[in-house]
């Protein structure tokens, strides 16, 4: 049998951090994770994406989404992100407030990047 690199239908899942303290385990590839984050975090579609990463983009929304109706949960012991039904299995959960993104205007982040600077 020869082994055809990128040809592998069940690839291994990975560890994703999609947020401080939110992680997930995924089979998207590691060059799309960027991708994946954005989505979660809101952010706009970049429109020099290739196809596999705008569908990392989407699911990282749908995931957002799933989260903020309560169909995923953070799991308070490793705080991964698994299916609100692992509630009834005994696991430990907390579910954390969601806050929507903060738009900011390119002189108030400047402004705070420069309140927050510490000089050594």
């Amino acid at each position: 049998m020869r082994y055809m690199k990128g040809k592998d239908k069940h690839p291994n899942p990975t560890v994703v951090d999609l947020a401080q303290d939110i992680l997930l385990r995924t089979t998207i590839p590691l060059d799309n994770h960027a991708a994946l984050r954005s989505g979660f975090a809101g952010y706009p579609i970049n429109p020099r994406w290739n196809v596999n990463k705008v569908r990392a983009w989407k699911t990282g929304r749908q995931l957002r989404q799933a989260l903020q109706e309560g169909e995923l949960i953070i799991r308070s012991s490793d705080s991964m992100l698994v299916p609100s039904d692992n509630e009834q299995e005994g696991i430990s959960v907390c579910q954390i407030p969601t806050q929507p993104y903060k738009w900011m205007s390119c002189a108030e982040w400047v402004k705070q990047l420069f309140t927050n600077y510490q000089t050594v």
